[in-house]
């Protein structure tokens, strides 16, 4: 079970709250950075939260559709579908092993890394903990969102990539990384 709570605290502090109602009992509520499929409950435990910080417009009780709010300002109408994102999910063909690696990005923020394929991506590790919502977790590459997925492989959550703008490539490092260890242990 997702915890609302949680998600609340997250995404209060992000200038884009989008929340789509896509039926009876189950909304997608992102910050464009992660999304989270939450059920009544779930949703309910968000919506009390979420409303109960002075620094956030409140969320409307009974709404249809899509509604968002950029930057603390009411929440409105917007005709974003969410459900594009998570249609994605069929072009995410490989699995997205999640390393035990972190590294600080140019922004000073601290990322983890995961493989996907041949390729090497980070997502900022304020997100690790929805990697506990899911069993296992899928992506296209680097450059597109993870899928969270449960034992029927339906989406609980999307996390977004962050983009390596280093002056070394991920890879071209975990490789110098590993041939100096491999180096210092051989001549040892």
């Amino acid at each position: 079970m997702i915890n609302g709570k949680e998600i609340a605290k997250l995404i209060r502090t992000r200038n884009d709250v989008i929340i789509e109602k896509i039926k009876e009992g189950s909304y997608h509520v992102t910050d464009t950075y992660i999304m989270v499929k939450l059920n009544e409950a779930e949703f309910g435990k968000f919506f009390a939260k979420f409303n109960s910080y002075k620094s956030t417009a409140d969320i409307p009780f009974n709404f249809e559709g899509t509604i968002s709010s950029a930057g603390g300002n009411v929440f409105a109408e917007n005709k974003l579908n969410t459900k594009t994102v998570t249609s994605q999910i069929g072009n995410a063909k490989y699995e997205a092993v999640i390393t035990d690696f972190y590294k600080k990005n140019d922004s000073g923020d601290e990322v983890r890394l995961f493989k996907a394929g041949n390729e090497i991506g980070m997502f900022n590790r304020d997100y690790e903990f929805l990697l506990q919502y899911g069993v296992k977790y899928k992506a296209k590459d680097d450059k597109n969102p993870i899928f969270i997925l449960d034992n029927q492989d339906q989406v609980k959550g999307v996390i977004m990539p962050v983009l390596d703008k280093g002056e070394k490539p991920i890879k071209e490092m975990l490789k110098d990384l590993t041939n100096d260890n491999y180096l210092k242990t051989k001549s040892a």
